[in-house]
């Protein structure tokens, strides 16, 4: 099948049809539920006919028999538009499921969908990397220095304070309440300015010491994570900031897992870096170093991974410009993608060439649809793999214990 504007219009119509069906799942459970009351129906009226039988009362026996054939015509009408309802949603899902079935037949479809997980796991990859390098330095700060981690707890009591009376606003009425919301809206002010106030100071202290950390890491932090808190109220912010790299850990691990189930990926030469892989295919290093992301904050842009390449240079843990100049030439150095512009064909870290004829492929809501499923479903089943992994690595310590 060819994938152009045709097939792509034809996909989504059929797919909107689908969707359109697909609202009729409640409809289904209320059939389902009326078909269990119909046989409930008939089971009393056969109950009924052979208590007459019994009582040898011909009368309520053809009443009773009446009853049972009508209970057993309203349950196989309920029971035949149940399955009506049923095959039409499974014949419309069969056919937007044939879109791909047909595209899948062309293994260079199956290689260009490849690249394109192995670009986004990558991307994501290198995120979370980042992400978790930006955590590890707050951490760090406020180990070393305890009024940084009083202005980063309250940031955190600000946002609770706020949260609570953006939940007090919300079932106010503009006009009857108008003096409460003033109220609230002066309280909301106050802790803005609280919130702020510690924000600047945690960042004036950064700047200050040419520490790079992300102002909108840091507010994101405050914002999309909860603190814990001790039996006091006290917040407790090592054991919250600690479990938070926990979960930082646990997506990049899920991800670069994921990368390595997809046929002939690779993780970008940056990414192998962070994790301390060897990015090159044909290496033997394999061992990932996720340890060292929450030991050193800045290891992922100093790590050496190609013996090939000059050692790294080695500088003062807080001279984050020069030490990322340095990674920056070493990894152009590596660069691995190629371009042959004689064949228009690009070969991507998976080794895969992939043709003119897919090159646009994502533009197409087919594909995109596609990949959007099997990103989620590949990470879903890497996810609980890392978890089950987890787990028995956890088992086999408490063994050796």
């Amino acid at each position: 099948m060819e994938l152009n504007e045709k097939v792509n219009n034809e996909y989504k119509s059929d797919k909107a049809a689908y969707q359109k069906l697909q609202k009729a799942q409640t409809v289904l459970q209320r059939m389902e539920r009326q078909l269990i009351l119909a046989k409930r129906k008939k089971q009393d009226a056969q109950i009924k006919l052979i208590r007459a039988q019994e009582d040898k009362n011909a009368e309520k026996i053809e009443e009773a028999k009446s009853e049972v054939e009508i209970a057993e015509k309203e349950e196989e009408k309920v029971r035949q538009a149940i399955q009506g309802l049923k095959t039409k949603l499974e014949d419309s899902k069969e056919k937007v499921d044939s879109y791909i079935e047909e595209l899948k037949k062309d293994p260079e479809f199956e290689t260009h969908i490849n690249g394109i997980l192995e670009k986004r796991y990558n991307r994501k990859l290198n995120k979370e990397i980042a992400e978790l390098n930006q955590l590890n330095l707050i951490i760090d700060l406020c180990d070393k220095h305890p009024t940084l981690g009083n202005n980063l707890k309250g940031m955190v009591r600000a946002q609770e304070e706020l949260e609570s009376l953006n939940a007090e606003i919300e079932p106010l009425d503009p006009v009857k309440d108008k003096d409460k919301l003033d109220e609230i809206q002066e309280k909301i002010t106050k802790a803005v300015e609280k919130k702020n106030l510690n924000l600047d100071m945690f960042m004036n202290h950064c700047s200050k010491n040419n520490i790079n950390v992300s102002k909108d890491f840091l507010e994101k932090l405050v914002e999309e994570n909860s603190f814990a808190h001790d039996k006091e109220g006290n917040i407790k912010l090592d054991k919250t900031l600690n479990n938070i790299a926990k979960g930082y850990n646990k997506r990049i691990k899920t991800y670069q897992k994921a990368i390595e189930k997809i046929p002939g990926a690779q993780l970008t030469v940056e990414n192998g870096q962070a994790l301390g892989i060897d990015p090159d295919p044909q290496g033997t290093q394999k061992t990932t170093v996720l340890q060292k992301l929450t030991s050193d904050p800045m290891s992922h842009v100093t790590q050496q991974t190609n013996s090939a390449q000059p050692p790294a240079k080695k500088f003062k843990w807080w001279q984050f410009k020069k030490r990322f100049d340095d990674w920056r030439q070493r990894r152009q150095a590596n660069k691995q993608t190629t371009i042959d512009p004689a064949t228009t064909t690009q070969t991507s870290t998976t080794g895969e060439v992939s043709t003119k004829k897919f090159r646009d492929a994502y533009k197409y809501d087919i594909v995109k649809d596609y990949v959007d499923s099997q990103e989620e479903q590949l990470f879903r089943q890497t996810a609980r793999d890392v978890r089950r992994g987890d787990k028995t690595q956890d088992q086999d310590q408490d063994g050796q214990r």
